[in-house]
């Protein structure tokens, strides 16, 4: 009965591209780690892939493992936006079950729109005003009008003023760590919980854009090594050059907005990849023919979509009207959010990911991220200046004691028997309680 009830679910409410991935799926409970294979996947994906998470810092027995799904950016075998889900990872508890701290949010939001303001306002006092000299206007008694002693003053129509402003005022102040780290961990958290977080396997597209964008940052690199004339925007290499890479880069936008709008990511898409793109790498590294090595290069074709989609909200075009080399007009208002974003790992924040709607992260990025945030979460500050003191006559006692009696005591004595007491009477840790 329940397998019926299993199967009927699958065939009624399970869409086509994600029954196809269920097929040959047990629903034996005692084998919940068994790798399962799709019949119709030509590479043969594991449904679970298994991660080995970091000990939680926390005795409490609910925080399980959280699960989310793995993707693909790849074009699907049926329809090419919608690629079945490829596996399965565990996320730690400790990063994205986190217990939500709004407040926080809220700070480190105020913090990052404010430290980089600077206010340029600056009164002008009556001692810096270029004019008016300091005579004084009319003697001090008998004219019957009221005391002054110059007309530099702000009580005067073009005098000087007071009370105000004297900038420039930088507003930058710096967040306390474990602010900033409760915040980060509370986004994740909340992403993960209303499953706008999402884990592909890499960020590769379809291999046309792929082999695209290599072919035309290899072209960039042999130039630059070789010094020809691309910095001439009339000369025919540098027009050729850059309509190959217009062409490339509204067709990676084209690709990866139709595959955010199929998949229901939302307007505004967050990327982070732990890959670092340096041109000059890519000079250092060379093949035999002396040209740049691009075979271990990845996330090309993204950064050039996501760099296009940047270009058309600013420019207030759309990469379709661009590539039909059309007059349409596409205003900001139809580019709602941030558009397509790609972040490098180590420049992950809060803000970033209060205004993405969703955030897609690869298992590279992944492995690092809970890396650093189980590093931070379990980093201990010592102060700076830590004054030295002598050693207690008690330590001088223990360490004269016999090395044998001492070794004898330590192997009789488990941590979990001297966790609480120091031991039997005349032991080593007797004698270092009693005489301390």
């Amino acid at each position: 009965m329940y397998s019926q009830r299993i199967t009927f679910c699958r065939s009624t409410f399970v869409p086509k591209f994600l029954r196809q991935s269920f097929r040959g799926f047990e629903t034996d409970a005692s084998k919940p780690e068994a790798t399962i294979h799709s019949s119709d996947d030509a590479n043969s994906s594991p449904l679970i892939t298994a991660r080995t998470l970091a000990k939680s810092a926390y005795c409490s027995p609910g925080r399980q493992p959280r699960q989310a799904w793995l993707e693909t950016l790849k074009p699907g075998p049926h329809v090419p936006s919608l690629h079945p889900p490829v596996g399965m990872v565990d996320l730690h508890p400790d990063v994205f079950a986190a217990t939500p701290r709004l407040d926080l949010v809220h700070q480190n939001l105020y913090w990052q729109a404010h430290y980089r303001m600077t206010d340029w306002r600056c009164i002008t006092t009556r001692a810096e005003l270029p004019y008016r000299s300091r005579r004084k206007p009319w003697p001090q008694k008998g004219t019957g009008r009221a005391r002054h002693g110059n007309r530099r003053t702000h009580l005067w129509l073009g005098g000087g003023q007071c009370k105000g402003p004297r900038g420039p005022e930088s507003y930058f102040s710096t967040l306390p760590f474990e602010v900033r780290l409760a915040g980060l961990l509370t986004m994740l958290s909340v992403k993960h919980t209303q499953n706008d977080l999402h884990i592909v396997d890499n960020f590769d597209l379809s291999e046309a854009l792929e082999r695209q964008a290599k072919e035309v940052a290899l072209e960039a690199a042999v130039a630059a090594l070789e010094d020809l004339e691309l910095d001439d925007p009339l000369s025919a290499s540098a027009r050729t050059h850059a309509l190959r890479l217009s062409k490339a880069m509204n067709e990676s936008a084209i690709y990866l907005r139709q595959l955010v709008d199929e998949r229901r990511w939302g307007p505004s898409v967050l990327f982070v990849t732990d890959v670092a793109l340096d041109p000059t790498l890519w000079l250092a590294n060379k093949t035999e023919q002396n040209y740049p090595n691009l075979d271990s290069v990845s996330d090309l074709a993204i950064t050039l979509g996501c760099s296009a989609y940047a270009n058309f909200v600013e420019a207030e075009l759309s990469p379709e009207a661009v590539l039909h080399q059309t007059e349409a007009v596409c205003p900001r208002a139809t580019h709602p959010g941030r558009g397509l974003t790609l972040m490098p790992l180590h420049g992950l924040n809060v803000w970033s990911l209060v205004q993405h709607n969703t955030v897609v992260f690869t298992l590279n990025a992944l492995d690092r991220l809970e890396e650093r945030l189980l590093q931070a979460q379990r980093r201990i500050d010592r102060p700076d200046f830590v004054p030295w003191t002598p050693p207690a006559p008690a330590d001088c006692l223990v360490a004269v004691e016999d090395e044998l009696t001492r070794e004898a005591d330590e192997d009789k004595l488990t941590y979990r028997g001297r966790r609480h007491f120091s031991g039997p009477i005349g032991s080593y840790y007797w004698k270092r309680v009693t005489v301390s």
